[in-house]
């Protein structure tokens, strides 16, 4: 009776401790890369962004990014591709490259800020919304050593996709933050 139940117990124990193992190898550190460079991103063919939304994007990237360095010493360089500050990457540095493409460019909408404002908290809510892949390249390899998807809203006071981008660009500032282990 003992032996079956104790069967099933290691088991599940044997199964958590490898689950467990397997995540904890896929964790990433960004910690050697000491320079990102910022592409424009890219507007997928019938998106409703305009063309000037992929520079605008990796603008306020770089900007945020930038703030968020100052303060928790992220990276060394932080440049747009194409800069002058893209150019000044000392050789022997590990270079990172952070593209995009914009999957999502909502904006504001008075028919949603109406039906917004019946609901209790809902005028504090934005109608704008900004969506994007992003990657991070090793420009040695090539290979693509991180990918993620940020959606950020505007705020009700704030209802721009510009604001909304802002907040993407900080949204991403954080995420590289938190795999710099910082």
């Amino acid at each position: 009776m003992k032996t079956n139940r104790i069967i099933p117990i290691i088991f599940i124990l044997g199964l958590v401790v490898g689950v467990n193992g397997l995540s904890g190898a896929q964790e990433l550190n960004l910690r050697e890369y000491s320079a990102l460079i910022v592409k424009d991103l890219e507007i997928p063919p019938g998106s409703p962004a305009p063309e000037s939304a992929g520079p605008l994007a990796a603008d306020k990237v770089v900007y945020q990014v930038k703030r968020y360095s100052e303060k928790y010493s992220l990276f060394d360089i932080i440049a747009k591709e194409g800069s002058k500050g893209a150019m000044d990457v000392p050789p022997g540095k590990k270079v990172l490259i952070l593209k995009g493409e914009v999957k999502e460019y909502t904006r504001a909408s008075v028919g949603r800020r109406i039906g917004r404002s019946f609901i209790p908290g809902g005028e504090f809510t934005g109608t704008s919304a900004f969506t994007a892949q992003y990657q991070f390249i090793d420009k040695e390899t090539g290979k693509v050593v991180y990918e993620t998807s940020l959606r950020t809203t505007s705020t009700g006071t704030e209802d721009t996709v510009e604001y909304a981008m802002d907040r993407n660009g900080e949204a991403l500032a954080k995420t590289i933050m938190k795999l710099k282990g910082r």
